[in-house]
């Protein structure tokens, strides 16, 4: 799909949710995101031959976050072209490169202490290892065309190291992830999974930064295309998201006194207040709701309880 001159959007479908990389045409031609491990030969590729794009021209593929859905294809795509660069943000380097690493240190940082977590193997959709070429720390530009020009920017809060692309010239954002509204929808339009930040501070500065770009369209990798006041209000709801969750969490916590309650209670208590969330994807919600606990903990309002199997949290 064409969006503006040179700019492009892949389609396809993963876990009934939609899946986007997009793809710049200029002098050179750059692509965000690679989608899972099938991805390529299923929608990258095809695409190319369907407008007439050389596929060895392809100079670039960035990486916007270790995520299987994002990076799953990079492999495949290195494949099929030897000289295509491999690029990501510098702190997520370690885990686009190996899928083993990020189901160890991304998916399952949580399964010890928490019970909570993923399969201990990559899925065949995680792919095969792929060394990246190239990192970006957020600032630098890359050039399309003589007059098209885009600005890297580093956008953490679902990673450490997520990493957009700012148009100016055109207005627009390609955000992958960045943000997450209150959720993330399914093809149909209805819930697919909770929202799924970590770094809570983070998070909350990149919708800050994206608030102050001059920016009037946002394509993501997942959500339908947000234009103008859609932008707005996507933004602002990601934040009251933020303040939603906080208020469980402390709600909870206050009327279980020194019981407490361990992640995947507090989960199930977040789905009282978001009763869109799927409850057969509701566990993805361990990384918000464990990002909101450590912040309320370095702030003095919670208290970890490590001595139990499962860990537990009780209000200060």
């Amino acid at each position: 799909m064409r969006l503006y001159p040179g700019a492009h959007r892949i389609q396809s479908n993963y876990g009934g949710r939609n899946l986007f990389q997009y793809l710049l045409v200029g002098e050179r031609i750059l692509l965000v995101d690679s989608g899972v491990a099938a991805t390529p030969e299923g929608a990258i590729l095809p695409y190319l031959e369907q407008i007439s794009v050389d596929p060895q021209k392809l100079e670039m593929v960035i990486t916007t976050h270790p995520d299987t859905d994002h990076q799953g294809g990079n492999a495949s795509l290195r494949r099929a072209i030897p000289g295509l660069t491999v690029a990501c943000g510098m702190a997520d380097k370690h885990l686009v490169e190996d899928p083993q690493v990020l189901f160890d240190q991304r998916y399952n940082f949580l399964r010890q202490h928490h019970g909570i977590g993923f399969s201990p193997t990559p899925t065949i959709h995680a792919g095969a290892t792929c060394k990246v070429d190239r990192v970006f720390r957020g600032g630098e530009r890359i050039r399309i065309g003589s007059d098209w020009e885009l600005e890297v920017l580093h956008l953490p809060g679902h990673s450490a190291g997520h990493l957009a692309l700012y148009d100016r010239v055109h207005k627009c954002a390609f955000v992958s992830d960045a943000v997450h509204g209150s959720g993330c929808p399914k093809a149909d339009g209805s819930m697919a999974i909770p929202v799924t930040y970590y770094h809570l501070d983070t998070y909350l500065t990149t919708i800050r930064q994206l608030e102050t770009l001059e920016l009037e369209t946002l394509y993501t990798g997942h959500w339908p295309v947000m234009q103008q006041e859609e932008v707005k209000d996507f933004l602002a709801d990601s934040r009251r998201t933020v303040d939603r969750l906080d208020r469980v969490i402390l709600s909870a916590l206050k009327r279980t006194g020194t019981t407490g309650l361990t992640l995947a209670q507090l989960i199930d208590e977040a789905l009282t207040e978001f009763p869109e969330w799927p409850v057969d994807t509701s566990s993805l919600a361990m990384f918000s709701l464990k990002g909101h606990l450590d912040r309320l903990e370095e702030n003095g309002k919670v208290v970890i309880n490590p001595a139990a199997a499962i860990y537990r949290w009780t209000i200060a």
